[in-house]
């Protein structure tokens, strides 16, 4: 099974349920990868979940073997599962 690393930004803009977006994302995938947090030894994909659109999450310290995620909107959760969809089809 494939470890995603979720890295969560500070959460003082938060404009959704960043914590829902991941569990739902979660159930979308149950069985093809594991949702761990940002420290979990090296992971297969780093998700950065912002809150709002200033993206003050660092990227710049975590990628997985297949790099990472940012999503900063509810609105972004289908290119989001598009793009997790085909990561890991290869």
């Amino acid at each position: 099974m494939k470890t995603i690393a979720v890295k969560y930004c500070g959460g003082c803009n938060t404009r959704y349920d960043r914590v829902g977006l991941v569990k739902r994302l979660a159930e979308d995938f149950v069985g093809q990868c594991a949702f761990a947090g940002v420290d979990a030894p090296d992971p297969w994909l780093v998700l950065i979940v912002g809150g709002c659109g200033s993206n003050c999450a660092s990227q710049s310290d975590r990628h997985g073997t297949h790099g990472r995620l940012v999503v900063s909107s509810a609105d972004d959760y289908d290119m989001l599962h598009i793009q997790l969809r085909d990561l890991l089809k290869q």
